[in-house]
């Protein structure tokens, strides 16, 4: 496995370094984000046993990146998102490596897919009562949209909180009694998560990301990016690391113990 997840790294990296290019000649922001950031902070890299990047956007940039992608992209890269790919059932988009396949292991559905990168958009949310019950109004959207989804949520998540495995088990029993339109679904969380101006809000947040509510946090936070050392490259991020890390990870300078560990169930199946 640890061969697998260097393989994965290496691959993923070179990525990384072309999505940066493409955002250095178009001037675009990002920002490393979620296991990628916390990597950057504790070992200037990849943590050793994590096999995916993150990478977050605000919408603006976000949106010009994914039109941009289509036509500078080329082979082995190209950008997958729901609108461009049938298999694609992610909100956020993804770019691959077309050389490489795995099967991930850890959902329902077995399914095959290009090693990827993932790239995230960062939207605004109000303040105050307004923002929580359209914070709400989101969650009921992800809801029903990972049920039309279910076969391929990633039960094996050694990260899950242990009320959301409870829920999962009771899921898994009824979600083939109700019928959930998956397009419906996430075009109306597309449309929700567009409707607020993020720079007229306080807060952004990455909405589909793991971490839900704790990826949540002030605008000024990611409105003052630095360069910090990520393997051989340097990458974009908050100045104030701690105040991100330490609401999504707690004491992240400490190591988790080796049964909280993370990473995805896979196999690798091809390489060209």
């Amino acid at each position: 496995m640890e061969n697998v997840t260097k393989f994965l790294q290496c691959v993923e990296l070179d990525m990384v370094k072309e999505f940066v290019r493409i955002c250095t000649k178009h001037d675009l922001t990002y920002f490393m984000a979620g296991g990628t950031f916390l990597g950057a902070i504790r070992h200037k890299g990849f943590i050793p046993w994590d096999d995916d990047v993150d990478i977050g956007m605000y919408r603006r940039d976000y949106d010009k990146f994914l039109k941009i992608a289509e036509t500078e992209l080329s082979y082995p890269y190209k950008i997958q998102t729901y609108q461009n790919t049938d298999s694609h059932h992610y909100y956020f988009s993804h770019i691959v490596d077309t050389r490489y396949k795995v099967r991930r292991l850890g959902s329902l559905d077995k399914r095959e897919e290009y090693v990827w990168i993932d790239i995230f958009p960062y939207d605004g949310l109000p303040n105050g009562i307004k923002g929580n019950l359209f914070y709400l109004r989101l969650l009921f959207c992800r809801f029903c949209y990972h049920m039309a989804n279910f076969d391929k949520i990633n039960i094996a998540r050694t990260d899950r909180a242990v009320w959301q495995k409870i829920v999962l088990k009771f899921l898994f029993l009824i979600h083939r009694l109700f019928r959930f339109d998956k397009h419906k679904w996430i075009n109306r969380i597309d449309v929700l998560l567009k409707s607020n101006d993020l720079h007229s809000c306080d807060r952004v947040m990455s909405f589909m990301g793991v971490k839900l509510y704790k990826e949540v946090l002030p605008r000024s936070v990611y409105d003052d990016l630095i360069d910090y050392s990520f393997e051989d490259v340097n990458l974009k991020g908050p100045r104030d690391s701690d105040t991100v890390l330490r609401q999504m990870y707690g004491e992240y300078m400490e190591l988790p113990p080796e049964n909280k560990r993370k990473s995805h169930p896979l196999e690798i199946l091809s390489d060209t």
